[in-house]
């Protein structure tokens, strides 16, 4: 019985470990709750701590056989895999839409290209070489990257199929098992993608999904067995999973927080600026690390972007995330909901003013916010330096460079960050300039598994895509081998 056969039924969502849906030895469970309505729809069993002991080693064992296998059949099971997860958009996309209200037309859409990221990594599995380093003669020294065995993966609410394959397949293709811990607000594409490692020929326990809130979360990042961690979430939650997974010095990843900003020069393309302003905020209703959330526009094309922003972003359809013709859905809960709608009280507080949307619900029932454009907004301001994680807008202006990035850079997140200008001078300063991981010119949310995407500051440490995720998910192994007739190693002088 599928995830999806489950839901249509009756029952208990259960976690997937050892290659099989297991109920845990308690009896706690949690609801899932549809955004769009606000009613709760299924129950899911929580994993309870012999659980999490069983998953992690299950991973361990079919850990051993998966690095034993050739890389090349290691990636034409990855390429299996990803071959089920596009045949399967749909209903993945359901899923997701189910649980964290994105639009269903997005969510289908992105399944094909995360199939994609499956199918990179696939490409990688025989392309992680160690290198030679001729640095004595008569010795052979060179470095091999090996697996560092058992990976957790945490993957956050907003983005569950995209931060579970794109964590789990690089993995996968560095030779780890695997032990990923969904949010408890959006788990059903987790536990269905899991299914189809199953179905692709991998071994049972090399992918294991246990599900449950953050008590769930800390067992899995404090677990001894557990050896590399990747964290997808919030600044707080970031820095309780970092302190419980130090004393056993896992390799962790920490992809937390943004507060981006997108830098609007007076000689740029306006009307692809304003695209992308409106793109990159409210796509996913604001739920992104990466959102543009803080817009700095050059004071002479102030008025000429704010209206344009104006009317693109009062053009927006809000609702039914079911209905191909809405752009956003609900946010993803109550409590986000009465978050961005508490910051908007702080806006106003703070004498920001409100040019389109509100912070009502779209309709009687469930968690819709409309897109917000705010102006006359403040650097200090807490609209402008805390993230919000919702369809809200800050628009600062400014006055030259310099004063760009002191804006830019006032901030505690680095994560990402976007410029417009015809000047390629100025684009390069900017870039060289600005404190984030990730600069975007003249683009917007440009990623691609090949590509790194961390963050500087308070928006985590290491990498969880391109070269560096590689060096997150193995481990560096240096040989040094006397050959040479004539060489001697290190010993007494005679």
């Amino acid at each position: 019985m599928t995830t999806t056969d489950r839901l249509m039924g009756s029952g208990t969502l259960l976690p997937f470990v050892g290659g099989s849906y297991a109920a845990p030895r308690g009896s706690a469970t949690f609801e899932l709750v549809n955004p769009a309505d606000g009613v709760a729809f299924a129950e899911v069993a929580a994993s309870d701590a012999q659980q999490v002991d069983e998953a992690v080693a299950a991973a361990r064992e079919a850990q051993g056989a998966w690095a034993k296998i050739s890389p090349e059949r290691r990636g034409s099971m990855l390429w299996r895999w990803g071959e089920l997860v596009r045949d399967d958009a749909e209903r993945l996309g359901r899923a997701d839409t189910q649980t964290m209200g994105r639009p269903l037309r997005d969510t289908v859409r992105e399944a094909p290209g995360i199939a994609d990221r499956i199918r990179y990594w696939a490409g990688m599995a025989d392309k992680i070489p160690g290198r030679q380093i001729p640095i004595a003669p008569g010795h052979l020294s060179y470095t091999v990257l090996e697996p560092i065995g058992v990976v957790g993966v945490i993957v956050p609410w907003n983005g569950p199929m995209g931060t579970f394959i794109g964590r789990v397949s690089v993995a996968l293709a560095c030779g780890n098992g695997v032990v990923v811990k969904p949010s408890e607000i959006s788990p059903l594409s987790a536990l269905r993608i899991a299914e189809l490692t199953i179905e692709a020929g991998m071994p049972p326990g090399l992918v294991n999904v246990i599900t449950g809130d953050g008590r769930t979360g800390a067992l899995l990042a404090e677990h001894p067995g557990v050896d590399g961690l990747s964290f997808t979430g919030s600044v707080a939650t970031g820095r309780r999973v970092a302190a419980l997974a130090a004393p056993t010095f896992k390799n962790v990843v920490l992809e937390l927080g943004g507060k981006a900003p997108n830098i609007v020069f007076a000689d740029a393309d306006l009307d692809a600026a304003v695209r992308g302003a409106v793109w990159g905020v409210f796509a996913n209703s604001g739920q992104a690390c990466c959102a543009t959330t803080r817009l700095l526009v050059e004071r002479p094309v102030l008025e000429a972007v704010t209206e344009r922003l104006t009317a693109l972003a009062g053009s927006l359809r809000v609702g039914d995330p079911l209905d191909p013709e809405v752009h956003l859905g609900p946010v993803a809960s109550a409590r986000q909901f009465d978050r961005v709608r508490e910051y908007l009280d702080i806006a106003a507080g703070e004498h920001a003013r409100v040019v389109t949307g509100s912070a009502s619900t779209g309709s009687k029932d469930g968690f819709y916010v409309s897109p917000t454009l705010l102006v006359d907004v403040e650097p200090e301001m807490r609209v402008a330096r805390e993230e919000i994680f919702g369809p809200v807008l800050a628009v600062l202006p400014f006055d030259g460079e310099a004063e760009a990035l002191r804006i830019g850079n006032s901030v505690d997140f680095g994560l990402s960050a976007n410029i417009w200008t015809r000047d390629v001078g100025r684009m390069l300063r900017m870039a060289e300039q600005l404190e984030a991981g990730t600069i975007w010119g003249n683009t917007a949310r440009l990623l691609h598994p090949a590509l790194p995407f961390g963050g500087f500051k308070d928006s985590g440490i290491g990498n969880a895509s391109g070269e560096g995720a590689i060096h997150a998910n193995t481990r560096l192994k240096r040989v040094s081998i006397l050959y040479g007739a004539d060489a001697h190693g290190p010993e007494w002088d005679r």
